[in-house]
């Protein structure tokens, strides 16, 4: 296990992307997200994003609740173009721009009144979001099926699951890792659950709006939930946990 505890309750992770990483303990509690955004807040940190949470599950080996289903920090916006309906993905870490951070009250009581957290694209969060994901490529075209059964068996390295647009743009640097994993722990497929043009359509008519959506990561031993799963309501429930950058020591010259 390439799991690390430096102190009472904070790990590290053998991977050299996240060498600056530190993860709390996992929250004891499955959490909606005011409160997963909460919990991490109280540790000074920030809400884990789906990438940090594929990477800590996968050097955890289930240890501190990694396999059970996760919220995060990472968020889908669907937009329409004009000619097709896309999904603009961000986990900005700064609490004040990422809208799961800023505003996680507001998206929590949109869906447990109307289930649904849809909002102008003029929307300062939302533009932002949107301007994000388009400069890093974080924009995927929405399929018009859901859930995509990705197969994660790798050949030469890479996999359905691995490959795929929409897992990419969530996990990436961790995708093909990630494919690795589920099959070591004999899941030969992934799940990516997002919303279709048909249900966007019925959402947005107008299609000059967003609709706001939270990606959760499922439990890896529950086979209907080993899922990256981009269409959850903001009032879902999960495992929290926080990150933050501390960079590493280096040895005096």
């Amino acid at each position: 296990m390439a799991l690390h505890q430096i102190s009472e309750p904070q790990y590290k992770i053998d991977r050299p992307a996240f060498g600056d990483t530190v993860f709390t303990a996992s929250s004891s509690d499955y959490l909606a997200w005011p409160a997963a955004v909460a919990f991490a807040r109280e540790q000074n940190s920030v809400l884990q994003s789906a990438r940090e949470v594929a990477a800590f599950r996968i050097e955890a080996k289930g240890h501190d609740s990694a396999d059970e289903y996760q919220t995060t920090r990472t968020v889908v916006a669907y937009f329409h173009d004009g000619n097709a309906w896309h999904a603009a993905v961000d986990d900005i870490a700064d609490p004040e721009q990422n809208i799961v951070l800023a505003r996680a009250q507001e998206g929590y009581d949109a869906h447990s009144k109307q289930n649904t957290w849809s909002l102008p694209k003029t929307d300062a969060h939302v533009r932002g979001l949107l301007e994000r994901a388009g400069k890093t490529g974080r924009i995927y075209a929405v399929n018009d099926h859901s859930p995509l059964k990705l197969v994660t068996l790798q050949i030469d390295g890479k996999s359905a699951f691995g490959q795929d647009a929409g897992i990419q743009t969530i996990l990436g640097d961790t995708s093909e890792d990630y494919a690795a994993f589920l099959t070591e722990r004999k899941r030969n497929a992934g799940y990516l659950y997002h919303l279709t043009p048909k249900t966007l359509e019925t959402l947005d008519p107008s299609k000059e709006k967003a609709e706001i959506r939270l990606v959760g990561l499922g439990g890896v031993d529950d086979y209907d939930l080993n899922d990256v799963n981009a269409y959850n309501r903001c009032d879902y429930y999960g495992r929290a946990r926080g990150v933050r950058s501390v960079p590493a020591k280096r040895d005096a010259p």
